[in-house]
């Protein structure tokens, strides 16, 4: 067993970043072997090599999916079928994911708060075992069902958390069934997340720059009946997906990442990256008055620091919470900090 600080104690060095980007960019463009080199391909090799050794019992355990769950799926009013999972008693917590995850991502999270809450993950439209209807895989329909759920589960006094695309989903959520927020929900958790990840003025690269970039080539792919990047179970794919983690990602977490990434359609990422491109919603949050906690990893490169600072100042009151060494997959790097962000919530009442 690898301890957490050696594991993860040496950050990627740069000639490895830079075959990583250049690969991300290839990979998506379809030529990723012709454009990276073979310089590039021989340092991710060795870096995912590295990242599939990584092993840690005491983190890696709680991240197998709990079987003891409810399952119940949910017909919505544009033809789809919305999936969640239900475990645990007392003041409901439910949880969003991000864009190409899905419910069991929270492995970790729901084996912490489930002892004293009633735990509700869901599998976000086009995800998982959710069939995204006739109004595609955005924001605006994902909101909708978020305000379904809560009805359809009688969920109250509920602390909503939103990881990546599920954090702007619960940003238009509160927008749009303002009514069934203020009745239903008694805390918002923004998780790695953003109110306005085109639009932040000095900002590159992020999940902006991804989702303008994945949004039509997705769409090639989808038309193609293929994906212009597999997913298999390789050293590249390994070194690709580390880089949504922090300091201490162990070899599971980086796996189960992949596995969720290539079980999601194109046709998902193209509907999804055209939503996130376009999001801004910082002139409506400021007038959200449920209390509000927002948290991200000071090593998130999807959705770093800046984006969250940017949304704890306009929703009024709001407490940020920076997390050291920590990626963008929080739910798996630091489960324990979305338990604290829950249980400032539960010390309020």
């Amino acid at each position: 067993m690898t301890s957490p600080g050696a594991a993860g104690s040496d950050l990627i060095d740069e000639a490895v970043r830079s075959a990583i980007v250049k690969w991300q960019k290839a990979a998506l463009l379809g030529a990723a072997g012709a454009a990276v080199g073979l310089a590039g391909v021989g340092a991710l090799n060795l870096w995912g090599r590295r990242v599939r050794s990584i092993r840690d019992e005491l983190r890696d355990d709680p991240l197998t999916p709990p079987e003891d769950v409810d399952h119940v799926y949910f017909d919505t009013v544009d033809d789809g079928v919305l999936h969640a999972v239900v475990t645990g008693t007392g003041p409901a917590v439910v949880l969003l994911h991000g864009v190409t995850l899905q419910w069991w991502v929270w492995s970790a999270v729901i084996r912490l708060l489930r002892s004293d809450h009633r735990v509700i993950a869901w599998d976000m439209r086009g995800h998982g075992e959710s069939k995204a209807g006739t109004r595609g895989v955005t924001l605006e329909a994902s909101a909708d069902d978020l305000a379904q759920i809560l009805i359809e589960l009688d969920a109250t006094d509920a602390v909503v958390v939103g990881h990546s695309m599920g954090g702007m989903v619960l940003g238009r959520f509160v927008i749009q069934n303002h009514e069934v927020a203020h009745s239903r929900v008694k805390g918002l958790v923004f998780l790695a997340t953003s109110a306005a990840p085109a639009s932040i003025a000095g900002l590159r690269g992020g999940m902006a720059a991804l989702a303008s970039l994945a949004e039509p080539l997705a769409r090639r792919d989808a038309r193609r009946s293929r994906t212009s990047y597999p997913w298999k179970d390789t050293n590249v794919s390994a070194a690709l997906a580390r880089t949504a983690f922090g300091r201490n990602a162990t070899a599971r977490m980086v796996d189960d990442t992949r596995l969720m990434i290539a079980a999601t359609p194109s046709s998902t990422l193209a509907e999804a990256a055209s939503s996130i491109a376009a999001h801004d919603v910082r002139a409506e949050l400021a007038a959200v008055d449920l209390p509000t906690v927002v948290v991200v990893g000071s090593l998130d490169a999807l959705t770093p620091p800046p984006h969250a600072r940017a949304l704890a100042e306009v929703v009024a009151g709001s407490e940020l919470r920076v997390l050291r060494g920590v990626g963008h997959q929080v739910m798996q790097e630091d489960p324990a900090a979305i338990q604290a962000a829950v249980d400032h919530f539960d010390r309020r009442d």
